[in-house]
């Protein structure tokens, strides 16, 4: 459940991100994707971000994988990513993360919205969203 009143919303759990989405977004109907280590199943990821380029990579604290999510391989050696805390406990590098889908009427993506909890405190946001404007994006939304 979200708490709205603090300057920066906090959630209880992970889920709430696809609420916070949808009011970031001002869209009701966004498909959302869970971002969790592939190797371990960790859902506490270490985020590394370059909000000019638009791309970002998640790492496991746990098993140390890597990974660069999405369409953002191709963006990834022009950026210059860095690695996220959260901005309201200073201290946490660790988020929930979910990705949120806006869709075209042919069902390809036209926006994409990254949403993240910090396991600390709660803080709710969201570091990255950026437009598609190419088609079909069926690779690009399984590459989490």
């Amino acid at each position: 459940m979200i708490d709205r009143t603090k300057k920066y919303w906090t959630g209880d759990s992970s889920e709430d991100i696809e609420e916070y989405l949808r009011e970031y977004s001002e869209n009701e109907h966004l498909d959302y994707r869970a971002v969790v280590c592939h190797v371990c199943g960790n859902d506490a990821l270490e985020l590394r971000v370059d909000q000019n380029e638009s791309v970002i990579q998640i790492k496991c604290p746990l098993c140390g994988t890597k990974k660069i999510l999405l369409d953002c391989e191709e963006y990834w050696e022009d950026a210059s990513p860095r690695l996220r805390k959260c901005s309201v406990c200073k201290t946490c590098k660790q988020f929930n993360v979910r990705i949120g889908f806006e869709r075209r009427e042919n069902g390809d993506v036209r926006w994409v919205y990254e949403g993240d909890r910090c396991v600390n405190c709660g803080t709710l946001g969201s570091f990255l969203n950026w437009e598609i404007n190419y088609g079909p994006t069926t690779d690009m939304e399984q590459n989490i």
